[in-house]
């Protein structure tokens, strides 16, 4: 079977899903779960997978990733339990030395399962004792969990320093600090119950500081069977579902983001120029044909609208796609969205109305350098694309303008 290789394959920019309207319908059965995740348009090497496992870098790291889903998508719990869970399942199997119950439910087993209890669970909170103090320490971990990892790991293909090297081979991997021991420590039956009562409390409970959006008998189900035991196959539907609202909403959300390496203002800007370039090759063509007089110059003065067609055309369709073709030349970006936020927090952006549009176009914001390899070779993709696609229409522009009847016959 014939492959079209990478860079033929036409890029297009992920189209925004919202997590509450998709997790809406997947709860009330209007539409499945997508298990397989199809998003042709994500390229392999900026996968949820490997974001989670740490192994991209900024602005696609698992921080920058963090960061949105608090700043902008207002969803960090899903991320916040999926991590809990994973490091919780990992030392409670490595404590228990059962390996005979790893694997992850697939969607279909998931559904059955629901569909089996939904008549058993009740709509009734169970009773939890839970410390509130420990569900605060519980989140605080959960947070610098994901903030300690920052740095990208080992694996991954980026454009660090080797102090950034060195910091990422002594922090490669995660291992959440349970009840305030350390990971290898093997917990009694009582640790494990006091952490599932204090991740319940924040996450499960309705009305919990960060509920989780999930159905509701899958919710009852969970609460209930986590009473009588602290496994964590209890907690898989749970976990399970919230990958899949992860990647089939959150994460295509952020790639989307992250790609654009220029803010509204400056893509307005670079397109707005691209469909002045456009028009003015028109205007010169008709121009040059009707001016002075019809039949004055020669065919081959189209040639002339040529580089106006090929680099209003190209800008445009890197427009489109959300970035700007200036920027992604140099390989530099502009602030994202979830780093503006810091800087509100911090105070260092203080400008606002005119000063603050013209402040966030390319000329006058600040740009960084894109770290990660893989979201570098896609941008230079996504620019080779937009110089084809410019180019290809400024020949078939010159074709159509060339043979009208409206040129000299002379060959002078």
């Amino acid at each position: 079977m014939m492959h079209w290789p990478s860079w033929l394959t036409w890029y297009k920019k992920p189209e925004y899903r919202d997590i509450k309207e998709y997790s809406a319908a997947v709860g009330s059965g209007q539409r499945a779960l997508s298990p397989h995740g199809r998003h042709s348009m994500i390229p392999s090497q900026l996968k949820l997978e490997r974001v989670l496992d740490n192994k991209t870098c900024s602005p696609m790291s698992l921080y920058d990733f963090y960061m949105y889903l608090m700043h902008i998508e207002l969803s960090e719990e899903n991320l916040e339990f999926y991590i809990w869970y994973k490091n919780y399942e990992r030392n409670y199997d490595a404590a228990s030395g059962d390996k005979d119950d790893v694997s992850f439910l697939t969607s279909e087993s998931i559904s059955s399962d629901v569909n089996l209890n939904e008549k058993a669970s009740s709509s009734k909170t169970p009773d939890l004792h839970v410390d509130p103090e420990a569900a605060e320490q519980t989140v605080a971990k959960l947070a610098q969990l994901i903030i300690s990892g920052a740095t990208c790991a080992r694996g991954s293909k980026c454009k660090l320093t080797c102090a950034d090297r060195r910091k990422s081979s002594a922090n490669n991997g995660f291992q959440l600090p349970t009840n305030g021991t350390n990971s290898t420590t093997t917990l009694t039956e009582a640790g494990y119950r006091k952490e599932l009562n204090a991740i319940a409390q924040t996450f499960l409970i309705p009305g919990a500081p960060k509920e989780l959006n999930i159905p509701p008998a899958m919710r009852s189900q969970a609460l209930a069977s986590i009473q009588t035991s602290s496994t964590p196959s209890h907690l898989r539907p749970v976990a399970d579902h919230v990958y899949q609202l992860l990647r089939n909403c959150s994460h295509r959300n952020f790639v989307r983001l992250g790609v654009s390496n220029g803010t509204f203002e400056t893509v307005c800007v670079a397109t707005g120029l691209g469909i002045v370039l456009t028009i003015a090759g028109f205007l010169a063509v008709l121009l040059l044909a009707f001016t002075p007089y019809r039949g004055f110059h020669s065919r081959w003065t189209v040639f002339a609208a040529w580089p106006m067609w090929w680099l209003g055309v190209s800008l445009i369709m890197s427009g489109l796609r959300g970035s700007c073709f200036f920027l992604l030349l140099f390989s530099r970006r502009q602030p994202l969205p979830w780093e503006r936020f810091t800087d509100a927090e911090t105070g260092a952006t203080q400008r606002t109305g005119l000063l603050r549009i013209l402040s966030r176009l390319m000329i006058f914001d600040r740009k960084f350098r894109v770290k990660d390899v893989h979201l570098r070779d896609l941008q230079h993709k996504i620019v080779m694309q937009s110089l084809v696609a410019g180019a290809a229409f400024a020949s078939c522009s010159v074709l159509l303008f060339i043979f009208l009847p409206v040129w000299s016959t002379s060959l002078y």
